[in-house]
């Protein structure tokens, strides 16, 4: 499984719901489906940002290709040149998707159910644990499928 992390700057170079807005506009690609879904969790998105949750703990975005890791930077971080908002070069959105956000303990009673009367897509987990693998319905792995025949005629 391949990893590819971005950072995009918050707090202070823009609010929490600009943030989201910046993520979702450069994740999003121009598929107004997709950009459609991610701006249905803005409030809930804006609240997690806010609360400075994805400076260590990745909204983490599972689907087509790599993993995609979203990190936001905060204070002086947030207006360096360490953020990576850059596009990215293949469609995470093609086929099956999920979105995994972090939430500190005492809100994650209220993003989860939040969360599922968005949809399936949105998934939340613990600051500070890893992702639910199990309850994850996206998968980038197509199954290994060797052609022993045509092996042999090599040979």
């Amino acid at each position: 499984m391949s990893i590819v992390a971005r950072k995009f700057s918050a707090c202070p170079v823009r609010t929490a719901a600009q943030t989201w807005d910046t993520i979702t506009s450069v994740l999003s690609d121009g598929n107004s489906a997709v950009e459609k879904e991610l701006l249905s969790i803005s409030g809930i998105t804006a609240s997690i940002i806010s609360d400075g949750t994805p400076k260590i703990n990745p909204i983490t975005i599972i689907g087509s290709g790599p993993r995609l890791r979203v990190y936001c930077l905060y204070d002086e971080d947030g207006s360096t040149e360490d953020s990576n908002e850059a596009s990215l070069n293949w469609n995470l959105f093609d086929g099956d998707w999920e979105i995994h956000l972090p939430v500190e303990k005492e809100d994650f009673g209220w993003v989860s159910k939040a969360l599922k009367e968005k949809g399936s897509r949105f998934k939340a987990y613990k600051a500070g644990e890893k992702i639910n693998e199990e309850n994850s319905q996206a998968t980038n792995a197509a199954p290994l499928s060797i052609n022993i025949e045509k092996l042999k005629s090599y040979g």
